[in-house]
């Protein structure tokens, strides 16, 4: 979903998020051009409708869950334009989407946009603006024009001029939104798991949620509602869910998927895992990565803990410093600042002895590494390559180009380069002030 080394905060609409009016399913039968669904939300009930054209692939599926997601980030990339009208082209959109621009995805992407420009949907006191619950009809894109080839195909050449719907527009404006892994998203291998993920994603973090929910319980029932599942049958639901879950879990994104009871009366119970931690916010790496820290070891405290918070308890370490108080190991005296949670540090001077202090700020850097250097090893080689590039993103800023940033993936993804040995010399080479020699040396890879 995302051009290689994209900095990893983005933000999607609340209401399309939630409500799943894209159904999560990667086929639907032929003719199926319309649903209606009621069910509770967010306590309360709700009825939903999309009308669509089955000459055009019926009502809105499977990857048009990441289309209209990257049709949000080029909206807000575009400054967020009052009347919601931006110009992109295919090859941008399928780029950002992480899909393959040689041929196929120009088709499918054209059947999407058709898709998301003529299915009307009909939500009842179900659209959330303003602070109250409103009735909204509208369709995904109010206005599309584009430039074709003779037989009406997009290409490379092409251009798009897209208008949103106001109704999202609005929201966007308003910061009706919630922070969603875009990268993540496009790691996962299956339409039906990155679909499902957007769906869990905003139920675990909304903006009636500022705290993500650690676990999430639903009603079977209620939940094929809302993924939009075609067939209604509770072992049919659990068999077309069953393979995002599998996926979900083999990423750790869920810790365990479990059915309660019996027949429609069943519960799903997700608990979330260690990937659904908090948006890692790059302000805070830069934080952490400016005091020392590794880059693994920045990354896992970042997704732990908010901003805010990190930034509080680097100036208290700052204010500590500045008392004279000399660290035998500094990086893990920050690690426990940071990690403190019995208020044992204050502004002037640690509460503890000094010789206490010393035998835990070496437990603590050796806690911090390991278990980052755990994590690392435990990580499928595609997240290895992407948490890679968001670091060179992230040090390198404007001085990396993003041809040399698909390089550099390319070569990491072909086992030419180790993305841990990348990452390695990247942030030694940054917090010595030389990255300009690193960069050197990598574009000499490049050319070979």
């Amino acid at each position: 979903m995302a051009v290689p080394g994209q900095g990893p905060r983005h933000l999607d609409e609340a209401n399309v998020a939630r409500l799943g009016l894209i159904s999560i399913q990667e086929r639907i039968p032929p003719g199926y051009s319309s649903w209606e669904e009621e069910y509770n939300f967010l306590g309360k009930p709700v009825k939903l409708a999309c009308y669509a054209n089955e000459k055009v692939g019926g009502v809105p599926h499977g990857l048009d869950n990441e289309v209209s997601l990257a049709l949000i980030a080029t909206y807000l990339n575009a400054g967020s334009p009052d009347d919601g009208t931006f110009t992109t082209t295919p090859y941008q959109l399928l780029k950002l989407m992480g899909l393959d621009t040689s041929g196929y995805y120009y088709q499918a992407l054209k059947e999407s946009l058709m898709r998301l420009t003529t299915a009307t949907y009909v939500l009842s006191e179900a659209w959330r603006a303003d602070g109250r619950w409103q009735s909204v009809t509208f369709r995904f894109i109010d206005k599309l024009e584009y430039t074709s080839s003779r037989d009406e195909r997009l290409d490379r050449s092409s251009v798009l001029r897209i208008t949103l719907a106001k109704e999202i527009v609005r929201s966007l404006k308003n910061r009706y939104v919630k922070p969603i892994d875009i990268e993540f998203m496009a790691s996962l291998h299956r339409p039906l798991s990155r679909a499902l993920y957007r769906l869990l994603d905003a139920q675990r973090f909304s903006p009636e949620h500022p705290a993500p929910l650690t676990r999430f319980e639903v009603p079977l029932m209620e939940w094929a509602a809302a993924c939009k599942i075609v067939h209604k049958r509770p072992d049919k639901i659990r068999r077309t869910l069953e393979p995002a879950h599998e996926e979900l879990i083999a990423r750790r994104y869920l810790r365990s998927v479990e059915y309660r009871g019996r027949g429609q009366n069943q519960i799903i119970v997700y608990v979330f895992g260690e990937e659904a931690g908090q948006p890692v916010d790059p302000a805070a790496l830069e934080l952490l990565i400016a005091e020392g820290l590794s880059f693994t070891s920045a990354y896992s405290l970042a997704r732990r803990y908010p901003l805010s918070r990190i930034q509080e308890r680097i100036q208290r370490f700052r204010a500590i410093l500045a008392t004279g108080y000399r660290p035998k190991n500094k990086l893990g005296f920050l690690v426990d600042v940071i990690r403190d949670d019995t208020g044992k540090y204050t502004q002037a001077l640690p509460a503890t002895s000094r010789s206490s202090l010393a035998r835990l700020e070496a437990k603590e850097a050796k806690r911090i590494e390991e278990e980052a250097d755990e994590e690392w090893k435990s990580l499928p080689k595609e997240v290895q390559v992407r948490r890679t590039l968001q670091a060179a993103q992230l040090m390198l800023r404007t001085r990396i180009s993003v041809g040399e940033l698909e390089d550099l993936s390319r070569l990491m993804t072909e086992g030419k380069m180790d993305p841990k040995e990348v990452m390695d010399s990247l942030t030694k080479a940054f917090t010595s002030g030389h990255i300009e020699e690193w960069l050197q040396e990598m574009r000499e890879r490049f050319a070979e």
